[in-house]
C-alpha cells in the first residue's frame, strides 16, 4: 500500500473532491489517460470505464468509485490489468486550505508489468499529483479560501 499527504493551502476540500470526482476529465489532464466515462451512476456510487495507455498500447478496465461528499472517493477493481486495484482519497479542512491524503494498491495479473510499474512508481506519483495541482490551479485559481 503506498500512501501520499499533502497540504493545498489555496483550496476548500469541497473544490479538491469535485476535481477528483470529475472523472470524464481525466482525459484532459491525467498522465497515461485515453478515455474515461460513468457507465453507470447512482448517487454514491458509480461504474466508470476507462483506458489507459502509453504510446500504442491501451487497456480497458472497469472499476467502481464510491462517493462521501466531500470526505471521500475509494476507487476499486479488479478487472483487466488488474488482480486489485484500490484508490482511497480523503479530503479534510486543515487551516487556511486542504489536507489530501490518498492511499492506493495496485496488484497487477501480469509479473513483468507489476516490475515495470515499479521501475517508475515514484515519477508517475509525482507526475499525478502535479497533474492535480496544476488541473485545479486551472479550474479554482490561486485564490485563498474564505
Amino acid at each position: 500500500m503506498e500512501h501520499w499527504k499533502r497540504e493545498f493551502p489555496s483550496f476548500k476540500p469541497e473544490q479538491l473532491f469535485a476535481l477528483v470526482s470529475d472523472v470524464e476529465n481525466y482525459p484532459i489532464f491525467m498522465p497515461a489517460c485515453v478515455s474515461a466515462r460513468i457507465l453507470e451512476k447512482s448517487e454514491r456510487i458509480w461504474q466508470v470505464e476507462n483506458v489507459f495507455g502509453v504510446g500504442p498500447v491501451r487497456r480497458r478496465f472497469l472499476c467502481v468509485a464510491k462517493l462521501d461528499p466531500p470526505r471521500a472517493i475509494d476507487i476499486s477493481s479488479n478487472d483487466g490489468l488488474w488482480r486489485d486495484f484500490h484508490i482511497s482519497w480523503r479530503f479534510e479542512s486543515s487551516g487556511s486550505g486542504c489536507c489530501v491524503s490518498c492511499a492506493s494498491r495496485a496488484v497487477f495479473r501480469s509479473p513483468l508489468l507489476a516490475a515495470l510499474a515499479k521501475i517508475s512508481q515514484g515519477e508517475m506519483e509525482d507526475r499525478i499529483i502535479s497533474a492535480f495541482e496544476a488541473r485545479a490551479r486551472t479550474l479554482f485559481g490561486h485564490h485563498r479560501r474564505q
